[in-house]
């Protein structure tokens, strides 16, 4: 099952299947987990991810180039999940390839491979509904995304339809710009809240140790992606890791 509920907040982190190789993900992954992150999203690259900045259209890119795909994808799951318990491993990638992969095998196999959650942002909450007695029956959760233009009746359907946690887009745009995280966000964050009693992630402009300050008591959990893949560009996924410990120490405790 998806975790319930976290005593305090938590990170979510990201890897790139294939970026910066195949190999590395692995490394990578296990940096994460020993920095403390407890959640962790593997992308499926894909040519046209509309939500993203350039920091994770340009990994997908060089993902692409290295081997990157839902195969490859759920392979890496299967070794991760195994290797790393502690940890929940969460499917992101957008609608295209899985839907070519054939959805069904994909639930089947991402769930046995030890997948718990799944965020598909272009996959609309309607589409999701005739899969939610499969998705529950096999223990993977659909992870929907909220943004600020949605409007409340459609946050009530998207949150009924959520599953371990909700993910609010905390402004609109793409990832990997900074965010305010002021009144207007707190009043947004209140406003979700009157719909769902699920765990909070947010995502989109989480950057820095502030940011991940501001967002402690507020919500559950920091999706902090984009930056985490700017590290492990340019400094290698050793010392990407050693800075997601740093930052994670930062996180105010409850």
């Amino acid at each position: 099952m998806f975790p319930a509920q976290y005593d305090d907040l938590q990170i979510m982190s990201h890897a790139v299947v294939g970026f910066p190789s195949l190999e590395e993900n692995e490394k990578a992954i296990a940096g994460l987990a020993a920095a403390g992150v407890k959640l962790i999203e593997l992308q499926v690259p894909f040519s046209d991810p509309v939500a993203d900045g350039h920091t994770l259209v340009n990994a997908c890119y060089e993902a692409l180039k290295h081997g990157g795909s839902v195969q490859a994808t759920l392979d890496l799951a299967q070794r991760v999940c195994a290797r790393h318990p502690e940890v929940t491993f969460i499917l992101m990638s957008y609608l295209n390839p899985l839907y070519r992969y054939g959805l069904e095998d994909l639930f089947e196999q991402a769930a046995a491979a030890g997948i718990r959650g799944m965020i598909v942002p272009d996959w609309p909450v309607e589409e999701i509904e005739p899969w939610l007695p499969k998705l529950d029956a096999l223990g993977l959760a659909p992870i929907l995304m909220v943004t600020p233009n949605t409007s409340p009746e459609r946050v009530a359907k998207i949150t009924r339809a959520s599953r371990g946690m909700v993910y609010v887009v905390s402004r609109m745009g793409v990832t990997g710009h900074e965010t305010q995280w002021g009144e207007k966000f707190q009043n947004y964050i209140a406003e979700i809240r009157k719909h769902t009693d699920l765990p909070l992630a947010v995502g989109f402009g989480v950057r820095t140790a502030d940011d991940l300050e501001a967002l402690a008591g507020k919500a559950e959990v920091a999706a902090f992606c984009s930056q985490y893949i700017e590290w492990q560009r340019d400094d290698g996924s050793e010392v990407a890791a050693q800075k997601m410990h740093s930052i994670i120490e930062t996180i105010p405790q409850a």
